[in-house]
């Protein structure tokens, strides 16, 4: 199924996607993704990017409710599939490195959104504002897709011209 959300992926040109494993490792991404963020590129671990990579900005004024909503993601996947060491390594990890983690971790009465609006302030035509809808992928994977576009006519133009530099 994978190769098949592969080709899917990739012929969305113009449409931010990727597709992520149970533990919310990028496991499939076409080249919109890529470039609004590094966060949505192959092998990139979602959680460990929230919270451990140095150039995510803490202070941004989303930044609780986007690490919220990627420590709920995680806790509902755990939630919904067995305990295997890789999930044991992603939340030892990052509750030992990362004391925002461990908050958002503890708080087990929030819940994952299946929709959301997303800034992304440092792309290199400026900032674009993008809306997710994460979808499970049918299979024995229980993949997780997400599917992002543009929420208004701005960042309508501002993802236009960031996919016209992939192309020159």
């Amino acid at each position: 199924m994978r190769d098949e959300m592969r080709e899917l992926l990739a012929s969305w040109r113009a449409v931010p996607a990727f597709l992520c494993d149970r533990h919310f490792t990028v496991v499939a991404s076409n080249t919109a993704a890529s470039a609004v963020s590094p966060a949505f590129v192959e092998g990139t671990n979602l959680a460990r990017f929230a919270y451990l990579e140095p150039d995510v900005d803490r202070n941004h004024a989303m930044w609780p409710e986007a690490s919220s909503q990627v420590a709920a993601l995680l806790r509902e996947s755990l939630d919904e599939h067995e305990a295997d060491p890789s999930f044991h390594t992603i939340v030892g990890e990052l509750s030992a490195q990362s004391r925002d983690f461990s908050i958002a971790w503890a708080d087990d009465a929030r819940t994952a959104k299946t929709r959301g609006v997303v800034p992304f302030d440092e792309t290199p035509v400026g900032p674009i504002v993008l809306a997710y809808q994460l979808l499970t992928v049918p299979g024995d994977d229980r993949d997780v897709l997400f599917v992002w576009h543009p929420v208004d006519d701005g960042s309508r133009e501002a993802l236009r011209q960031l996919l016209a530099l992939l192309e020159e």
